[in-house]
Parts: structure tokens; sequence; C-alpha cells
């Protein structure tokens, strides 16, 4: 489906009450619908078609934020009425987005799966391939670090056990956590990720640190080896 024949007009044309910015003026941004918000980043179409419409188009074509948040620099220049200029902002109001998540680490402690979720789900719920974080904790389970180990599309952890505790003991970090991402969207772990994380737990507790959850996550929920009582 194309550009819908409202969306054809320019905004020049539509009628004062459907301007997002006069709306976001007079009734407030948060009121705005995401194809509004869009096409205010948009800001100018392109010959026959609105900023609303490629707006529209994008939502349509796409499906949903998310997945617009997973688009590289090279996919965003390809789509029609999106600049160079264009994609780069629009990247750039998402990568504010995973900024804020991360400031909010620290306003609360990270000892339960649901609070672990809202903080990184963003972050990795838009990645396209795998990613494992190491979450380092103080003995209130507040958030003091992270460190990236592993980058790849593997369907299953893998992880060098001294590599990790090796990282912990140079911050003098005795609790953490352990989160990775499958971009598929089941999070349901697969036989390796449950036996590794259950040997990093008994090794973690010969060595004296205290893995507190692994959680695995998607754009649409996550999996808490602790809820499930994969591990204690």
């Amino acid at each position: 489906m194309g550009f819908n024949l409202n969306g054809n007009k320019s905004i020049k044309q539509l009628a004062l009450s459907e301007r997002p910015r006069e709306k976001a003026l007079s009734l407030g941004v948060k009121q705005l619908s995401t194809q509004e918000l869009l096409a205010l980043l948009i800001a100018s179409g392109i010959r026959g078609h609105s900023a609303i419409a490629i707006a529209e188009n994008l939502l349509h074509q796409h499906g949903s934020l998310w997945a617009l948040a997973r688009l590289s620099l090279h996919q965003w220049i390809h789509i029609k009425g999106i600049s160079k200029v264009k994609a780069i902002q629009l990247m750039a109001v998402f990568a504010l987005f995973y900024r804020l998540e991360r400031e909010e680490l620290t306003t609360e402690p990270l000892n339960h799966a649901s609070k672990i979720y809202t903080h990184f789900r963003i972050r990795l719920g838009t990645l396209t391939s795998e990613q494992l974080l190491i979450i380092k904790l103080n003995h209130q389970l507040f958030y003091t670090g992270e460190t990236i180990f592993r980058l790849g599309s593997q369907a299953s952890l893998t992880l060098d056990y001294r590599d990790l505790f090796v990282d912990l003991m140079k911050t003098d970090t005795r609790k953490f956590l352990l989160i990775h991402n499958h971009p598929s969207g089941d999070t349901t772990p697969s036989q390796a990720d449950i036996s590794t994380t259950i040997a990093i737990c008994e090794q973690a507790r010969k060595l004296g640190f205290l893995l507190v959850d692994h959680v695995i996550m998607s754009a649409q929920g996550y999996f808490s080896m602790k809820e499930q009582r994969i591990i204690g």
C-alpha cells in the first residue's frame, strides 16, 4: 500500500487542527499520534508526499517504533523521503532514548527481572545481533558498571569464565547480572544457555561471587533464570 490521499496533501493544505506542529502547540506533544510525532521529526516532505504521508508509510512498512529503532543508516537513507540528514536526526532520537534508559540505571536496585527489563529493553530489544552484558552491582544491588563480553549471531551463550571473573575482580565486584538478547523475539533459553548459566553460578559461589540473575530479553519480553528457579 502506498501513501494515502490525505497524505498527498502538503501540511500547509491541511486544516490548522490537523497540522502536527499546531496540534502540539495547542494540545501538547503527548497528545499527538505516533505518525504525527514522526512527521514532526521528518519536518518536510517530498514532491507529492507530505511528512505525514512519509511517516505513515514508515509505520506501515516496518510495523512499529521497535522496528524503526533497529534500522541502520544505510537502511534509513534508502527509504523514500528520508535524506541522510533526516536519517541521522531520527537515529539520534532513538540514541537519546538509550541514553535516558541508561541514566535511570542508578536510581533503584536491580533486584527484580522486571526492573532489569525496564532499564535494558530498548537498548537490547532493538539489536539485530546477540549481545551479552555483564552488569556489575554493589552490595545493595545498584548498578555500578558493565562490560560487553560478546557480540555475535550464535543461538547460544558462550563465555570464558576466566575472563568473566578477572573482569569482576578488576573493579572489586562481587555481585553481578548476566543479560543477553534474542533478536528473534523468542526469549526461551537454549540448553546451552541453561547449562552455561548453572556452571557460572556454581563457579561464582566457589570464588566468592554471586550471580544475581541471568535475564534473556527481546522487544517482546524477558526470561529470568532466577524467576524460573534455574538458579537460586
